[in-house]
């Protein structure tokens, strides 16, 4: 059995381990739960490289947060978009990171302006995306891209 980060929510494991333990089950997840089994895959692989959590699923006036994470390393806030797609075929769907548009990276620097208003000081930050392909069996391909994009990339 998977064992439970003290900050994961139980129902991401949950659809997690049902995967584990039925190889079928990604056929019959709803796109909310493809997307919450991700977030637990990439919150897991983020821990595992010494990332700490700071909150999941931060939600303000401009929207909501995947993941924000503080890299120890670095010594930075991490805001993290997940992106979770079935593997299949498509040209697409092996790449879900690309899904991170123009427009949602400027939702993410509109929610890093208000976390830092609301948890200030804050004095690094950075645009981190996370790519999850799952597979059938059940087998999982993430891809981290580290800053990912810029805070400013229009100027």
């Amino acid at each position: 059995m998977l064992e439970r980060t003290r900050h994961g929510r139980d129902r991401n494991w949950d659809l997690l381990q049902a995967m584990l333990d039925d190889p079928d089950a990604l056929e019959e997840l709803t796109t909310s739960e493809v997307g919450r089994v991700g977030e637990a895959l990439a919150l897991a692989y983020l821990e595992d490289r010494g990332y700490t959590l700071e909150e999941q699923n931060y939600r303000c006036s401009e929207g909501e947060a995947d993941l924000i994470m503080f890299d120890e390393q670095s010594e930075e806030i991490v805001l993290v978009e997940v992106k979770t797609r079935r593997a299949r075929r498509g040209a697409r769907d092996m790449f879900p990171e690309l899904a991170v548009d123009e427009r949602k990276r400027e939702r993410y620097a509109r929610i890093a302006a208000r976390f830092c208003m609301e948890n200030f000081p804050v004095f690094a930050i950075r645009f981190d995306v996370i790519g999850v392909s799952l597979k059938p069996g059940p087998y999982a391909e993430v891809e981290h891209l580290v800053g990912a994009y810029e805070w400013d990339s229009e100027r």
